[in-house]
This record gives structure tokens, C-alpha cells and sequence, in this order.
């Protein structure tokens, strides 16, 4: 088996965001780390959305950045810390859209280890230094310059380590043009001495070119963030210092006070613990400053700085809004505030400034002496207003893959997020659709245009409709009306129209081709007689009409210079079969006129002929096509298109040479079984084509390359660009007797979220396929619902019963009521995916928690069986009690009744139906369950794993016989069943030791697919002989008896394996596309989806293969990370293609692709098409 990897979307988590003018321009922007992608998003301030401008694959573990601009200089740079073992400044190219490294030094191993340096970097406010420091006890100082040329250079590396030393912060101090200070929170002990943590400042003396440890002071053992005030003229400089439940001032100059003020905490809480900083933004004023920073909660607290010249005289701290818990925030100058989302379940939002909280609400300051921890009254965002938000489907717990739609393809069902911000999340392929306006007709039209009143016009001015017998004009404006002056003929149906130079207007009809003038004249030709007009195309100079059933003979016009009319052309074109549609290609800067005409015939094929003067109506090349081409389109997409819509529901795309219109490259690719109807429309700025056919699909480029996705949409009959006002880059179109207004809002985007929120953690989940209702079961540790949370304040005594439901703070906003460790929420929810609603909630009372799920056949009824334990502890894993709760489905599927509940002696980590029993996973043991009146009667039990079981997998073909089985640390197990004597044996085990998080068996029987809490795939195989030994003796006596050595005596064969950089939290095969193979389809923590393809031609695999090579030996990634090295970060990659970095080849520039395709002895567009095959067939 040789697999080929690809990733459909990127990992939507961020970890860390910084703030800058990387491009060089006014606007500031955004770069995000996700994960191994680096990615740059500017936030649009005038229509408050944000937008993916760059998204890049580094092939690295992105661990930390850091924002630096040169004196004097007009662009940031980016400091990245990754896994690579060095140090890169990265710098963002306008003109190549793609991230360059513009200095890379090494220093130590590649991967995450503690003492290579990469945790942490920070950035001298001047732009002179940037230190980059390990978790333990190495930091390293650089000195950064320009040479002669104005390039960014480092100096040579000097070193800052200290023994025995743990580092949790690094922030560049502000000191103005001083030696440049970086401030470090760290623990300096060793050999069993007591440990305190300390703020270390240290100066990088510039003239000696060396740097000193140069202050050093205690601080709170529970200090674990720094946030660096500004200084010179600008602020005080120095540090704010942040740990449980306080902020406190600190600075190493002489007479600098030490200021400390409390961080502030809701009323009602039940937990007594501080809270803690989690991120943190200061922005800067006109003379003034504030800082905004972020508790564990999601408070934000608004931090006032009052100083004089020489010293700080106050630290004040406010409560200001409340949002969903950040990675990082960044304030943007234009008034807008910026928050990355990283496991909460809720996506990146961006926020607009209503004010600066500086009305209302009690300030707490270093002024006032504070008996207790000071509280305040949380409330609905009164400072910030939401604008827009990216969705993140991170963390991914739980995926299944389901038709429960009866759509072409199949959903996506993941359980994400944490808390009361948690969701069962649809995932659909295909661009969301934002519909903003819905009319009907007077009857059923068949197309549809819009018009500007000068082509350099922003906004349109008509829309014209299309029916069978007449044409209706509608202005836009602030309201759609009728409009009877327009000069077009309205008892006729419409085949084409356009604008023309001077302000004209050409429509052609069945019986006419009619030029509306300026002034209100009409010129007009008509066919001969006895002939219609088949299909005809506009532009802004040039008209072609086709006659119908004439053979193929087209007239074709031209705008005369001097007079400003149309007039035909002294040559006709001839293409000797009848024509069914026409497309002119795009208008090249400098020229009049478009260069082609495509033609599409009714016998199969796309035709190219030339318009210029020199080779007037020339025919230059055919393409053969599967059926009669419906409709035709060329646009620009980095190179020349032609679009073909067939009759039977397929897209043909080819290459068309801007010289020769030779076409070239042709790609082919099923809609649906509907004739393509195609539209040109322009989405963010460039030229994009939407083909409608059983769904609306929109081909555009992203990042260099032609991208096909569908529209989350009703099917629609026809479509044209739209432009107004209100809506910059929309659509509007006709789906049977309607018009509709379309917006396209995220077309970088490949899939679609539809969220039904939950109440805790979701953990597991199963689908009753009858009624098409999931059963969830949702756990929370630490934390208590709403319900608990007021019970329990009335318990204490704190607030009356009538008051404590108003005083718990609604969770979706505000999560979850903090309690201490140990304590459990949980409950069993049953719910409709169609609708969002629970139909049933269960909660757990007496501090049970759900830890398992499975839905079971006993005596031909289904049941769904639950793991509980009470007062469960994870480290050192146990319980106080545990038992198997058993429902029964009722009300048609819809709820659960309980049956009875059994205990048992340990928690009940996994189920399975096996054989028609129940199988339940109690640490390493394996008991077999039957069905009793009061409780389950056990019937067999085995130890098989040394650990702890935490997964189990039934065989596609021996479900009653052999099983396979996850251990905590010791990967995979094949368990044989012996009916004989109710006995479950390990045949085969594997020789490492693999922390197993997700697998899937393929259907062979033979074969497991499984990922590990390191970030590998390893696909594992039964040795043949254990195999034959199996078919021979299913009980596995045989194997169990060979005397083995260490574990069984036969070991999986290990097929193929890759390093994904990611946690794998859900394995299936499945086909993502109508009468596509079957990929494995895998999720990740951090909300990626990537597909495995299993090659099946030799001749693919070595094609993939030698690119892979190729590309290792001829590219290197922005970050300078080995590829081969990310992809066998932990063990040797094998058997696996990247298809991440084959895709690549999409983004280089020209000389680069040369190289390459002549190192694999192939042209540019046989890869592209190779590379797009490969997706298309397989998955998006």
C-alpha cells in the first residue's frame, strides 16, 4: 500500500497572532500560526470583515512569533520560532504573495525539545535585537542590522544561557534607544534546591557586543505572563508582571516602586482560586496608552498606567467586556480589536470599539488597600461589538461521516469545543452563501444580466430579465423597480446584452441585434429572412451572433471608430455544424478588442478562432469534447481559460495561448447530471466563473491556483456578476420563478459549518439510524452547569433561592461556572441534526460522569449503554464508583428510558458490541456482558493489555471472532475469541510503543489505520503467517502458546507511516464525491481534515514519488525546516507521498516549475493536471 496525503483544510486553530504593516503598506494586518501553516489576514476596516489575504505551509511546528520593524524602516518582519533548530526572519513578498526568509541562522537540533531555543522570541521595540530562548536554560541574543544594500542581516549569535534554568515569558523592554533589555519570568535551581521564580532582565550591551544577566528580582511563584509597557517619551517602560489573581509593576531602575493590583472576579463565584492572565494587547495613543488583558474566564480587563517622568504613581484595573477565552489579541489602530480562538469551540472574531469602558464601572487601583479579592457584575459586550468571525471547528474531539441529508456528498459530524461553547458541527464541501435579497417573478425566466451606466462605473445600473417572450428592466437602487424608458425592446426575449464604448447599449434577440444609443437612437440589423439567432456575445466593441440552423454561420461586428455603431465585419464565420454558444475572451491591457472567439458545436467540440485584424476570423485549434457544449466562457486566470459546459453535466477547462489560441491542458470534471450553464462574475477583484448545473459551483483562483467548489445552494438556472453598494462582489440570479441576490463572503474557504451548540464537552457520540437522532454524552471536570452552579450557592448560603438563577451568568457568553477539582458535570443529550433540537437531556447527578458510549443488540432490540464513574481522578488514575448505565430507545427514537445500571470495579473506559453481548474495557481487562432484568449479567473476562484500554475495534468481516484493541501506550493488539472457553487472547502486538488516540480497520480485515498523541499515521498489517495461522485456528490457541519472548510472537508489519504534525482524532473510510473511490479521511485537534489516497497505478506512484523528490531537492520552505525531516519527526516516513508539498509546485514561480519539471521529466501543465486529477477524483 503507498498512500498519498493531502490536507482539504488547514488546521483552524491559532496559537499565537501578531500585528504589523508586513506588506509595507498603511493598512495593519494580521499573521496567524496555525499550526504548520503561516498565514496573513488583513482586516478590512471598511466593511469590517476579515480577509485571508496568504495562507502557507512551513512544514515546521510554528511555536512562537515576534513583529520587528528596523529604525527608520516601513515594514515588519516576522521572527519565527519553530522546530527547525534555527532562527528565521521572514518577510512577506507583495509581489510573489508567499512568505521569503531573509535570514536564517541554525543552532541546535530540529524537533520540540526543552533546551532549543524556539519557545520563545521576542523583538527589541527599536528593532536592533531579537532573543530567542528554550525552555530551558539557553537563550540566544541577535543583533540585526542592514548592509550596504539595505538588507536585513544578523550578526553572529550571542548566548545568554544559565544553568538549571526554566523559562516561562520573554518580552522585549522598551527602553527607548538604550541598550536593548529583554525580560525573562524564570526558575533557576537544580539537584533537589528549592526553586522560586524570578524576573531576570537582560541588556545587550551594543559597543561590547555582548550580553549580561543585568537585574534580577522575586516575584509570585504563580507569575506566568509579562506584558512589556511602552517607553521614552511614550511610557514608563518596564513590565507588567502577571500570576494567580494579581498584576504587579516591576522595574530595574533605581527608586521604581513596586505597584500591585488585584485582578478582579465575578460575583457569585464558587471556586476560590485567582485567576490567571492568558493574553494580552497594549495599544498606543496620541501621549496616553491602555492595555487590555485577558483572564483564564474570558473577562477582558481594561489597565490603566498613570506615571510621571520618573516613576509610576498608579495602576488602575476595570472590568471591561467579556469574550470567548484568546490565544492572542490584537488591537488594531482603526478601531477594531482582534481575537484568536484556540480551544474554547468558538471561532476568531473580530470586534469593533463601541467605547473605551471609561463610563461606568468600579475601578480597582494600587491606590486602595483590598481586604479581599475585589468583585464585579459581569455583563452582555457593552464596550465591543462583534463584526465578523471566522469559524473554527477546533478542538476536534469526535467526527463521523454520514448522508443523513441525501445529498451527492456526505456530511462531516464532528463534536468540537470545550465548555458551554462546544457544538456538534455539520460540515458541508462548499462555499457558504449569504442571500440578501428574494422576489418573485411574473412567470419563469431564462436569463438574466446586469449593466452599468459607463463601464467604469463601480455600482450596476440594470438588471435585465429574460422570459420566453418578453425582456424586463429593473433599476438598482435603494429599491428594485421597472423601468419602461430604457430603449430595450421588452416584447422579445433577450440572448445577450452589453454596454458599449459611448454609452450604448447592444440586445441582441431572436430577430434582431439592436445598438441603443446614448442619445435614445437604435440601430438595429436583422437576420435573413426565414433565420433566428441561435446564441450570440457582447462585449464593449465586438459582437458575434449565430444563426440558428444554418450550419454553423456566425456574423460577427465590430464598433466603428468615427460613427459608434456596429458594423458587420465583410467576412462571415463557417464552423460546418450548428452553433449552440459563443464566449469572447477577456480584453488584454492595450488593446481594443478581445483576441478569440470560442465557438461550441453541436458536433463536440470547443473552437478558437482569431478576432485580430491580422488574422481576422482565423481558425486556430479544436477541442473534442464528451457531448454538445451548452455554454462557453474565457476569462483570465493567470493564464487564458476556456470554460465548457457540456450537455451531460461535465466541466472541460483548457489553457488557451495568449499568442497562438492553441488550447492545451484540458481538464474534465462531473457536475451533475444537468446541463452547465456558465456565467463570468469576479470574486475578490479577480475573474471567476459560475457553473450551475444540479448544484452552483464557482471556479476561481486561490493562491495561484484554479479552484472548483460548490455553493451551499439551491440549484439555480442562471447567474451574472452583481455589483452595488451594499453588496461589493455578489451574484444575481434565477432559480425557477425567483430572483435572488447573492453574496459569496468566504470564497478561500473549502467547506461550510452548520453548529448545534451543547452544554459541556462533548465526548462521544452514536447515531440511531432509524430515526436519524444522535445520542451525545457531554462531560465537564472542574466546572458545574447552571442548574448545579445555583443550587450550590444557595447550599453555601450566599445567596437566596430566588436570587441565584439571575446571579448565574448565562454560559453560552460567559461559560461555565468555575468549582474545585474533582467535582463533575455530565449529562446524555439526544438530538435532531436536522432541526438543532434536544429532544431529551439527561444529568447525571451525584458527580457521575460519562465516560463511555456505544449502542448494543440484545434479543434483537437495540440499546444504548453508557460508562459512568463517580468522583473520577485522572492523575493517579481511579474512581470512587463506577457503573453501566442501560437505555432503551422510546418515543420512535427520539428519547431514552433507563433500564437499570450495573456497577462495576472500574471505570469503563470503552464498549462494544460483540457478538451479540456487550464487551467493556476496565483498565486492561476485557469483560463480556449479557443482557439481565435488573442489571447485565457478566459472562467472561480477560486480561489482554498492561495498561489501559482505550479503544476497541470490531473485524469488518469476523465481528463475533476477533477484535482489535488500543492501549494507552502500548499501541494495537489483535484479540482472538474462543467461544469454547469464553477467552479473549492477544495474538498480535506491536514492537513500539505507539500512544494510540484514534484507529479504523479497513476492510480487509487485516489492516489498522491509526494515529498517536505525537502527531504520526501509521498504517499496521497481521504478518501473513499469523494471518493463515488465524484462518486455520480463529481462537488463536495456537499463537497464544508459542512461547514468545516479550508481548506475542507475532508483530504487526508496518505499511506505511507520516508524521501529520498533528493529533489524529478520528479515522474512517469513506467517498467523498458521487462515484469516487474510497479515501481514509481523518481529523485532527486543531480542526484539520486530511485524506489519505491509496495509489492504484504503478505509474502514479512513481510520478508522485519522483515530484516529492524533486521538490525536497529543489525547494526549501520558508521556515529552512528539512522536509523530510518535519514528515519523520518521530519515526521514518514510509510509504507516503506529501501531496501538501507536491501542491506546492502551484505557488512557485516560473523558473522554479522549470527546474522542477525537468527534474521529473514532464512539462508544467502535465503536473498541474496530474495534481489536479489527484484531488478532484479523490476528494475536493
Amino acid at each position: 500500500m503507498f498512500l498519498y496525503n493531502l490536507t482539504l483544510q488547514a488546521p483552524t486553530a491559532v496559537s499565537t497572532a501578531i500585528l504589523g504593516h508586513f506588506s509595507g503598506g498603511k493598512h495593519q494586518e494580521v499573521v496567524v500560526a496555525r499550526q504548520q501553516f503561516l498565514e496573513l489576514w488583513r482586516p478590512d476596516t471598511a466593511t469590517g470583515k476579515l480577509v485571508i489575504e496568504h495562507s502557507e505551509n512551513l512544514f515546521c511546528r510554528v511555536r512562537s512569533l515576534a513583529a520587528f520593524r528596523l529604525t527608520g524602516g516601513s515594514k515588519d518582519y516576522i521572527v519565527l520560532g519553530s522546530d527547525a533548530g534555527a532562527l528565521s526572519l521572514l518577510e512577506f513578498d507583495t509581489r510573489g504573495k508567499r512568505f521569503v526568509a531573509v535570514q536564517f541562522h541554525e543552532f541546535g537540533r530540529t524537533g520540540l525539545r526543552r533546551q532549543i531555543p524556539g519557545q520563545y522570541v521576542a523583538a527589541d521595540p527599536r528593532g536592533r535585537a531579537v532573543m530567542v530562548a528554550g525552555v530551558e536554560r539557553t537563550k540566544i541574543v541577535y543583533v540585526v542590522t542592514r548592509d550596504a544594500a539595505a538588507n536585513v542581516m544578523i550578526q553572529s549569535p550571542l548566548e545568554a544561557n544559565k544553568a538549571h534554568s526554566v523559562c516561562f515569558d520573554v518580552v522585549g523592554v522598551d527602553v527607548g534607544y538604550e541598550n536593548p533589555v529583554f525580560a525573562a519570568i524564570e526558575t533557576v535551581g537544580g539537584d533537589g534546591a528549592q526553586t522560586t521564580k524570578q524576573l531576570v532582565y537582560y541588556e545587550l550591551d551594543l559597543g561590547l557586543n555582548h550580553v549580561v544577566r543585568k537585574w534580577s528580582v522575586g516575584i509570585s511563584d504563580t507569575a506566568n505572563k509579562l506584558i512589556a509597557l511602552p517607553g521614552s517619551s511614550d511610557g514608563p517602560s518596564g513590565v507588567l508582571v502577571c500570576s494567580e489573581g494579581c498584576i504587579e509593576y516591576r522595574h530595574s531602575t533605581s527608586g521604581a516602586s513596586v505597584h500591585r493590583v488585584p485582578v478582579p472576579r465575578r460575583t457569585g463565584q464558587i471556586d476560590t482560586r485567582g485567576l490567571m492572565i492568558v493574553a494580552s494587547a497594549v495599544h498606543r495613543m496620541k501621549n496616553a496608552f491602555f492595555i487590555l488583558a485577558q483572564a483564564e474566564t474570558g473577562d477582558l480587563y481594561k489597565i490603566a498606567v498613570q506615571y510621571t517622568a520618573d516613576e509610576v504613581t498608579r495602576i488602575g484595573i476595570k472590568y471591561f467586556d467579556t469574550i470567548a477565552p484568546a490565544s492572542s489579541l490584537c488591537i488594531l489602530r482603526a478601531g477594531f480589536l482582534f481575537a484568536t480562538a484556540m480551544e474554547s469551540g468558538s471561532g476568531h472574531q473580530l470586534f469593533q470599539f463601541e467605547n473605551l469602558g471609561d463610563e461606568g464601572g468600579e475601578c480597582f487601583s494600587t491606590d486602595t488597600e483590598h481586604d479581599s479579592v475585589p468583585e464585579f457584575r459581569a455583563h452582555e459586550l457593552s464596550s465591543l461589538a462583534l463584526v465578523d468571525e471566522i469559524e473554527s471547528l477546533s478542538p476536534v474531539i469526535r467526527s463521523q461521516v454520514h448522508n443523513l441529508a441525501e445529498e451527492e456528498a456526505p456530511q462531516i459530524y464532528t463534536l468540537c469545543g470545550r465548555g458551554a461553547r462546544s457544538a456538534l458541527r455539520i460540515v458541508r464541501h462548499g462555499l457558504e452563501v449569504s442571500e440578501m435579497a428574494v422576489s418573485e417573478l411574473p412567470g419563469t425566466p431564462r436569463a438574466v444580466w446586469t449593466v452599468r451606466r459607463r463601464e467604469s462605473d463601480s455600482c450596476d445600473e440594470y438588471i435585465v430579465v429574460s422570459f420566453v417572450d418578453a425582456t424586463l428592466v429593473l433599476s438598482v437602487g435603494e429599491e428594485v423597480e421597472e423601468v419602461k424608458d430604457s430603449g430595450l425592446l421588452a416584447t422579445a426575449p433577450t440572448l445577450a446584452l452589453h454596454r458599449v464604448d459611448g454609452g450604448g447599449l447592444v440586445q441582441v434577440t431572436p430577430r434582431a441585434v439592436r445598438h441603443v444609443m446614448a442619445d435614445g437612437r437604435v440601430s438595429e440589423w436583422q437576420p435573413p429572412q426565414g433565420r433566428e439567432i441561435a446564441c450570440a456575445v457582447v462585449n464593449a466593441r465586438q459582437a458575434v451572433v449565430a444563426l440558428a440552423r444554418s450550419g454553423g454561420h456566425a456574423i460577427y461586428f465590430e464598433l466603428h471608430e468615427q460613427l459608434g455603431v456596429l458594423r458587420e465585419h465583410e467576412q462571415a464565420l463557417h464552423v460546418g455544424s450548428d452553433i449552440t454558444s459563443l464566449a469572447l475572451a477577456p480584453v488584454d491591457a492595450g488593446r481594443v478588442g478581445a483576441a478569440f472567439v470560442a465557438v461550441g458545436c453541436e458536433d463536440r467540440t470547443v473552437r478558437v478562432f482569431a478576432l485580430d485584424a491580422a488574422r481576422s476570423l482565423e481558425p486556430l485549434s479544436v477541442q473534442a469534447v464528451a457531448d454538445s457544449p451548452h455554454s462557453v466562457a474565457m476569462v483570465q486566470q493567470g493564464v487564458l481559460t476556456l470554460y465548457a459546459g457540456l450537455r451531460n453535466g461535465l466541466l472541460v477547462r483548457a489553457n488557451v495561448d495568449a499568442v497562438s489560441g492553441e488550447l492545451s491542458a484540458p481538464r474534465t470534471r462531473f457536475l451533475g447530471a444537468r446541463p452547465v450553464q456558465l456565467c463570468v462574475a469576479t470574486v475578490r477583484g479577480t475573474p471567476a466563473v459560475v457553473a450551475l448545473a444540479t448544484a452552483p459551483w464557482l471556479c476561481h483562483v486561490v493562491q495561484g491556483r484554479v479552484r472548483v467548489t460548490p455553493l451551499s445552494y439551491d440549484a439555480l438556472d442562471y447567474a451574472a456578476g452583481f455589483t452595488s453598494d451594499q453588496c461589493a462582489e455578489g451574484l444575481v440570479c434565477i432559480a425557477s420563478n425567483t430572483l435572488r441576490i447573492l453574496s459569496v463572503d468566504r470564497p478561500d474557504a473549502i467547506f461550510n459549518h452548520a453548529a448545534i451548540p451543547l452544554s459541556l464537552t462533548p465526548r462521544e457520540f452514536i447515531l440511531n439510524a432509524t430515526s436519524r437522532h444522535f445520542a451525545v454524552i457531554e462531560t465537564e471536570h472542574a466546572h458545574l452547569t447552571s442548574a448545579q452552579a445555583a443550587r450550590e450557592l444557595v447550599a453555601r448560603g450566599d445567596v437566596a433561592e430566588s436570587e441565584a438563577e439571575t446571579l448565574v451568568l448565562p454560559p453560552e457568553q460567559f461559560g461555565l461556572v468555575r468549582s474545585e477539582r474533582g467535582r463533575w458535570a455530565s449529562l446524555i443529550r439526544v438530538l435532531d441534526p436536522f432541526t438543532g433540537d434536544s429532544t431529551q437531556i439527561i444529568e447525571l447527578e451525584d458527580n457521575f460522569a460519562a465516560v463511555s458510549l456505544a449502542q448494543v443488540v440484545f434479543g434483537g432490540e437495540t440499546f444504548v449503554v453508557v460508562g459512568c464513574a463517580r468522583g473520577m481522578t485522572l492523575s493517579p488514575r481511579g474512581c470512587q464508583a463506577a457503573a453501566i448505565r442501560t437505555y432503551r430507545w422510546a418515543d420512535e427514537g427520539t428519547r431514552l428510558e433507563l433500564v437499570h445500571a450495573t456497577p462495576v470495579d472500574d471505570i469503563p473506559q470503552c464498549l462494544l458490541p460483540f457478538n451479540g453481548l456487550l464487551l467493556v474495557s476496565l483498565n486492561g481487562t476485557l469483560r463480556l456482558y449479557d443482557m439481565g432484568i435488573r442489571q447485565l449479567l457478566k459472562k467472561a473476562q480477560s486480561v489482554v493489555s498492561p495498561h489501559v484500554i482505550t479503544m476497541m475495534r470490531p473485524h469488518p468481516q469476523l465481528p463475533n471472532q476477533r477484535l482489535f484493541i488500543a492501549d494507552v501506550q502500548e499501541s494495537i493488539r489483535l484479540v482472538a475469541y474462543s467461544p469454547d472457553t469464553h477467552a479473549f487472547r492477544a495474538v498480535v502486538d506491536d514492537t513500539l510503543p505507539r500512544y494510540i488516540t484514534s484507529m479504523h480497520v479497513l476492510d480487509d480485515g487485516d489492516t489498522v489505520v491509526a494515529g498517536d498523541k505525537f502527531g504520526n499515521l501509521a498504517v499496521l498489517r497481521v504478518p501473513e503467517r499469523a494471518a493463515k495461522l488465524l484462518d486455520s485456528d480463529p481462537t488463536g490457541a495456537r499463537l497464544a502458546f508459542e512461547k514468545p519472548k516479550f508481548g506475542t510472537t507475532h508483530k504487526w508489519d508496518l505499511v506505511a507511516e507520516f508524521h501529520i504534525g498533528d493529533i489524529a482524532t478520528s479515522l474512517t473510510t469513506c467517498a467523498l464525491a458521487p462515484a469516487s473511490r474510497q479515501v481514509i479521511l481523518y481529523t485532527t485537534l486543531m480542526g484539520s481534515l486530511q485524506v489519505c489516497v491509496p495509489f492504484v497505478s504503478k505509474s502514479d506512484m512513481d510520478f508522485f514519488r519522483a515530484l516529492e523528490l524533486a521538490m525536497r531537492k529543489l525547494w526549501t520552505p520558508a521556515s529552512g525546516r528539512g522536509h523530510l525531516a518535519y514528515r519523520s519527526a518521530v519515526s521514518p516516513v514510509r510509504s507516503v507521498v506529501d501531496g501538501d508539498l507536491c501542491e506546492v509546485f502551484f505557488t512557485l514561480d516560473y523558473d522554479m516549475r522549470e527546474a522542477i519539471s525537468d527534474e521529473v521529466d514532464r512539462t508544467q501543465s502535465d503536473i498541474f493536471k496530474k495534481l489536479e486529477d489527484m484531488r478532484s477524483m479523490f476528494a475536493f
